[in-house]
């Protein structure tokens, strides 16, 4: 059963690029009270590899970009925007489950500081072949920082990667 997960963007020059982006005039009847200012991530994947190509000896591991999919909203263009100017931005990621006593808890938090927009890709899907699928973009992230915390858990863990473009 697939979970909600939300992210916040904050953009340096541009502010909170997040802005509205759960409300009914950037993702129509989707909109999700509670997360307004929130994108609504309906797909989140990351890679990092061990050091040094896998070598037992290895080294730092090596972090590639956070991959997001998400609808096309109105942080859209603003995104696009950040990529172009190589905008240095702020991302929170949270994971929402169901909570045993019923609703929605946050189980899982992603926090990447030092971060720029690496790669957008907007697909619209064939109007005939896909005609349940959705517009929808996927961002990639790169980061300087990394944290990690399993909220229930009472879990976490951090990485500096120094250089994004390390």
């Amino acid at each position: 059963m697939a979970s909600h997960s939300y992210m916040t963007i904050t953009g340096k020059r541009q502010g909170l690029i997040s802005a509205g982006c759960s409300g009914h005039s950037s993702i129509g009847n989707k909109c999700q009270s509670g997360h307004q200012d929130e994108i609504m991530v309906l797909a989140y994947s990351h890679d990092m590899l061990a050091g040094n190509d896998g070598n037992v000896a290895g080294g730092r591991g090596k972090h590639m970009p956070i991959m997001i999919t998400k609808a096309i909203d109105k942080s859209s263009p603003l995104l696009a925007s950040a990529l172009h100017e190589c905008e240095e931005v702020e991302c929170v990621i949270n994971f929402f489950r169901t909570a045993s006593a019923g609703g929605q808890e946050r189980y899982y938090s992603i926090h990447l500081t030092g971060a720029r927009i690496a790669h957008i890709s907007q697909q619209v899907p064939h109007a005939i072949r896909m005609n349940d699928a959705e517009p929808q973009e996927l961002v990639s992230v790169r980061y300087r920082d990394i944290a990690w915390a399993h909220v229930p858990g009472a879990t976490s863990a951090y990485s500096s990667w120094g250089n994004e473009d390390e």
